[in-house]
């Protein structure tokens, strides 16, 4: 294996979660496809039954979930809200091992907390700037409502909102070096700087063609396209860091654009961190022919729609937990 250019680089934190990475020589994975379309004709992936079945129950559960309230609970900020953002942007951090300590976070969510932020050392009062600046990006994003589903300038602005506060350098501005990720086994260069743009934009304009047509027929379907969307943006990797954090939030906006609303009463992200190994290890396994004839992205279509499901799972039982307090007694 070729020595490592020292450029930019992300350190996988690969903890917990229901299965580990066993110590390997770091598999290396340099992602440069001929084109910035996929190739491969037809589906990007092989249906299993359990994945058919899967996508039954959530297409029922996204008719169901809409029956519970009238209250857009999400993109009308408020305390419930509020806190419902914050678990999922801080379950979001930690993912990448940027997150905000349990007994700071109430900084956050109460502007009267009896902890000061001059208690807090520089790292910590950065994290909470960082999380503080998400949230209301989260809640931006949440409020978008053009016809055009998703636009390289909409992650752009996202991305901007996000750091903008915390990291000016980078915010809001495609990466201009070669971007590693590395840890945990694995040594992935994602896509050139060079290629970022054209291949962001047109996933952004497959992504409203997708979107626009599932809107109008059954016969496309936007959950899927939401969880390819997810996979090639974080391949395409078009920032210096914050790709991780965009991408959760952008699957959390096109899966409300879709009518999948569990995100209201559950985060998918605390999901996600719960299962690191498998996420990273689908991730993985999914770029390897990135955008080739031969590609096969089976393994993150089954990890993203077996963590959306127990997302949706999770999100029900608190509803009904949350009905049998509020029932008289």
């Amino acid at each position: 294996m070729g020595q490592i250019p020292e450029d930019v680089h992300t350190t996988l934190r690969v903890g917990g979660g229901l299965t580990r990475i066993p110590p390997q020589e770091a598999r290396e994975s340099i992602i440069d496809p001929p084109s910035d379309a996929p190739i491969r004709r037809g589906l990007r992936f092989s249906p299993t039954t359990r994945l058919l079945g899967q996508l039954e129950r959530l297409a029922k559960a996204r008719f169901y979930i809409r029956e519970l309230t009238d209250d857009d609970v999400i993109s009308a900020p408020g305390p419930e809200s509020y806190w419902i953002v914050a678990q999922s942007v801080n379950a979001s951090s930690e993912i990448e091992g940027e997150h905000v300590q349990a007994q700071y976070l109430e900084l956050v969510l109460a502007p009267r907390s009896t902890i000061r932020e001059e208690q807090l050392d520089a790292e910590e009062t950065m994290r909470l700037k960082t999380t503080r600046s998400i949230i209301d990006a989260c809640y931006w994003a949440l409020q978008y409502k053009d016809p055009t589903i998703v636009s390289y300038e909409f992650v752009m602005d996202l991305h901007r909102r996000m750091f903008l506060s915390t990291h000016s350098g980078i915010a809001g501005k495609p990466k201009s070096k070669d971007v590693w990720i590395r840890g945990a086994g694995y040594n992935v260069k994602t896509l050139p700087p060079a290629k970022v743009d054209e291949a962001l934009k047109a996933l952004c304009a497959r992504t409203t063609q997708q979107f626009v047509s599932g809107h109008d027929s059954s016969e496309t379907s936007m959950f899927l396209c939401a969880a390819e969307f997810v996979c090639d943006f974080l391949v395409i990797h078009p920032f210096a860091d914050g790709n991780g954090r965009t991408s959760r939030i952008l699957s959390t906006y096109l899966l409300e654009r879709a009518g999948y609303h569990f995100a209201r009463y559950y985060p998918l992200e605390q999901v996600i961190l719960e299962t690191k190994p498998r996420y990273y290890e689908a991730l993985f396994q999914a770029q390897r022919r990135w955008y080739h004839s031969d590609e096969d992205i089976t393994v993150w279509i089954e990890y993203y729609t077996s963590s959306v499901f127990e997302q949706w799972e999770r999100a029900l039982r608190r509803v009904r937990e949350q009905s049998r307090r509020e029932m008289p007694r």
